[in-house]
């Protein structure tokens, strides 16, 4: 990350729904501008992995972790340790941090600690037609390759065709990528509408 500190700090938030691409751009765009990748993904992973032998999800039939009144309340402790994340790192970096927002008491919680944050923030929110998101999460749940939590739970028709994707942050702060087709996603012109936003 050469030249990250001397630059002015920023946290660009890259979001979508599942399979929009996520994280998939969002370390390539973190490159482009010079930034540190963060993704709540990982984080995930992590604290759903932590259940020996299995997470009790992949065993019962009528488990949810999205439910507001989860048993655990896994959702809120990965969230927690992502918010922390993005508090302490912006304020010594530029952080490009990949999530999605797909229920309103993340979008709370984030609200809260934005106001923590003190650094310019942009959101790049991914977008797409609606099938080809959902058969490419189907795709990816059925391919073995991401984390068994994320794949039977990412695959949520009841999201994808019930609208666009709505950004967290207000209009004049969201620059919005078409990730229908991933390979015609211009990375250096991402980024250069982000710091078109970040100049404003």
């Amino acid at each position: 990350m050469t030249g990250a500190a001397a630059m002015p700090r920023f946290l660009v938030l890259v979001t979508g729904y599942a399979a929009a691409g996520k994280t998939t751009l969002a370390p390539m765009l973190a490159s482009e501008l010079d930034a540190l990748w963060i993704s709540r993904d990982r984080m995930h992973e992590i604290v759903y992995s932590g259940w020996e032998p299995e997470h009790p999800a992949l065993t019962s039939p009528t488990y949810d972790p999205q439910v507001g009144g989860s048993t655990f309340r896994e959702g809120a402790v990965v969230w927690n340790l992502f918010l922390w994340m993005l508090q302490r790192v912006t304020t010594r970096l530029s952080v490009v941090a990949d999530t999605p927002f797909n229920h309103d008491w993340n979008r709370t919680m984030f609200a809260e600690a934005a106001v923590r944050i003190d650094v310019p923030i942009v959101e790049v929110a991914l977008v797409g037609d609606p099938d080809v998101l959902l058969r490419r999460a189907r795709t990816r749940a059925a391919s073995g390759e991401v984390h068994e939590i994320k794949a039977r739970f990412s695959v949520r028709p009841d999201r994808y065709l019930a609208g666009p994707y709505r950004p967290v942050l207000h209009d004049d702060r969201v620059v919005q990528v078409d990730t229908t087709d991933l390979d015609q996603v211009d990375i250096a012109g991402m980024a250069a509408s982000v710091r078109d936003v970040l100049q404003r």
